[in-house]
């Protein structure tokens, strides 16, 4: 296309558009801006500053999508090697296939600016992600922007400039924990095909995708114990849902198995037609995997609903608040102390553990301590002094 000198750095193009042009270490660039001179002005000079710091990307035709690829095929070398989590990978691929590639994939790297990172933040919020979904989906999406940064292909980190309003902002929400009648009320109002599987989690405190992954191998009835060793990944987009490896060395763990629920276990596989060492415990009619959608809704919100545990002055219950719950029976009911509940938890470190039940350890602590003191207190014996006939 021909282009005809406007003014130094600035070009009239035959379509009626400006364009910027200017030498990037002895390279000629060349920048179509649009059909306003001043708006030219303004980007040559904008170009030029940035040249002057060394803050001008070199040109590359590198895709997002290529960069992409390229990333994540280097963090499953990583995790094939045994120094990264299969989850973190079955997370990332996720929000790559689901959210970043049909959005950035097809702009060159240089071309992904931050109005683009906070118009996708916008969108996902407008069709009803939570903020832990969009900040899950900011995580690769930085780690890909950082490794362009390393290797030259841009300059800066669009990602980086997100002003604080326009992140999500995480909100801690309120743990549930059930009481023994509520506890009786959920089962007692489950479906007959969701019940074991609502039961396991209330007892064992297994995590959603634990519980979705547990094969009759994993189930040790004779020594009273489930092997927690794997969980189901997140499906994609072009793959089905399959048992993956657990994130952390600590989340491998055994847990003792109630004998209440080892019975309720055993009665769901002499009646599942899919009872074999490597047929998932869980199973849809056909033997694949539930899916976590299915079990929130038609399990568990079914049953809460059902029981009258689901009000407008509250969260909705989820299977997480199952594993509350469990937690809330080791360290109020069996008092246990917060490396054992840690264990048992799967959690990688018990700081975790105590950052999570601060304030159930507190309470049963302070609940403790207030008994001592008061059976100790001339306060407490006054009951022995007092006469214990019933009719006085």
């Amino acid at each position: 296309m021909r282009r005809t000198r406007v003014e130094r750095g600035i070009y009239r193009q035959q379509n009626g558009t400006y364009g910027v042009y200017l030498i990037v270490d002895g390279k000629p660039r060349f920048k179509t801006v649009g059909p306003k001179l001043a708006q030219a002005r303004r980007q040559r000079d904008l170009l030029s500053s940035k040249a002057q710091r060394g803050e001008l990307a070199p040109p590359t035709r590198l895709s997002f999508a290529e960069l992409a690829e390229s990333w994540i095929d280097g963090f499953a070398a990583l995790v094939a090697a045994g120094e990264r989590g299969e989850r973190t990978l079955e997370n990332y691929r996720y929000h790559l296939d689901r959210h970043l590639l049909p959005t950035f994939g097809h702009k060159q790297m240089n071309e992904i600016t931050t109005d683009d990172i906070a118009r996708l933040i916008t969108q996902l919020r407008g069709k009803g992600y939570a903020a832990k979904t969009i900040n899950g989906a900011l995580v690769p999406l930085g780690r890909i922007l950082t490794h362009a940064l390393r290797r030259g292909y841009i300059t800066d980190n669009p990602l980086a400039r997100l002003e604080q309003h326009e992140r999500p902002r995480i909100h801690r929400r309120d743990q549930r924990v059930l009481d023994h009648a509520q506890i009786t009320a959920l089962l007692d109002a489950s479906l007959p095909r969701y019940r074991t599987l609502l039961a396991t989690a209330l007892y064992t405190g297994m995590r959603h995708s634990e519980l979705l992954g547990l094969t009759w191998t994993d189930i040790d009835l004779d020594n009273g114990l489930i092997h927690v060793r794997y969980q189901l990944s997140r499906a994609r987009l072009d793959k089905p849902a399959e048992r993956v490896r657990l994130k952390t060395q600590a989340a491998t763990r055994d847990i003792p198995l109630l004998p209440q629920l080892a019975a309720l276990l055993k009665r769901h596989k002499l009646a599942s037609p899919h009872s074999a060492d490597n047929h998932y415990v869980f199973a849809t009619a056909t033997g694949k995997p539930l899916s976590c959608r299915n079990v929130e809704r038609r399990g568990l919100g079914h049953a809460a609903d059902t029981a009258g545990l689901n009000t407008s002055d509250q969260p909705r219950l989820r299977v997480h608040d199952l594993r509350h719950t469990f937690a809330s029976h080791l360290i109020i009911d069996l008092k246990l102390d917060v490396a054992h509940v840690s264990r048992i938890l799967g959690h990688a470190r018990p700081s975790i553990t105590l950052d999570t039940y601060t304030h159930l350890f507190h309470q049963a602590a302070h609940a403790a301590n207030i008994r001592q003191r008061m059976a100790t207190s001339n306060f407490g014996a006054l009951l022995t002094n007092t006469d214990s006939d019933p009719r006085r």
